[in-house]
């Protein structure tokens, strides 16, 4: 039951909890449970520190399709600068999907940062010509926002629309090396989410 309920993206405990109707001291109890298998992980957020979000291992369990009711052809990637985490998604799905994809961030960055750059590069996709931008300059509502930044989804979403969490952390003070484990996570991501594209409406 929590497993199904981390296909769709990363989760609070709290979350877990309503999801799944289980109480808090259980669903603590299968988390444990879980870790020690090796199935899940729980990540300190880096926006509200008292909070943690837990992210299912679809390296370890495999690739399912989502089973919400989620449409993913429009969809939105967001984190706080848009200049790194966001960008990489994006051309993640657009390779993944051959379907257009946007990002933007809450308090975009002058630029896309020359690492994720390099790393994008390195990977075959090219974020040379793009440039951040702010939640002002989205025209219309996607189907799907997936927020990749934790202060994103803690500071609140430009659009009422379906949303997923991913909690990768911020890499962009640590180099190219932070970029690469942030584009391997978000590959591995975009991978799951785009293998169950075609069966969620």
């Amino acid at each position: 039951m929590i497993i199904d309920a981390l296909h769709l993206g990363d989760r609070s405990p709290s979350e877990l909890a309503q999801l799944t109707g289980l109480g808090t001291n259980l669903v603590a109890f299968h988390l444990d449970v879980l870790e020690g298998l090796g199935l899940i992980e729980r990540r300190t957020s880096e926006g509200d520190r008292r909070r943690r979000y837990v992210r299912l291992h679809h390296e370890v369990v495999g690739v399912q399709a989502p089973t919400g009711a989620i449409r993913a052809d429009d969809v939105l990637f967001v984190c706080t600068a848009n200049s790194a985490r966001s960008q990489l998604a994006a051309a993640l799905w657009q390779r993944a999907t051959d379907r257009p994809a946007r990002s933007a961030g809450q308090r975009p960055a002058a630029q896309v940062h020359p690492s994720a750059v390099a790393v994008a590069e390195a990977h075959g996709l090219g974020l040379g010509d793009r440039r951040p931008q702010g939640y002002e300059a989205l025209e219309h509502a996607p189907d799907l926002i997936v927020s990749v930044c934790d202060r994103a989804l803690e500071a609140g979403l430009p659009f009422d629309v379906p949303r997923l969490h991913w909690s990768v952390p911020d890499p962009v003070d640590g180099g190219s090396a932070a970029v690469t484990r942030a584009y391997d996570e978000l590959e591995v991501r975009v991978t799951w989410l785009a293998a169950g594209r075609a069966g969620v409406a």
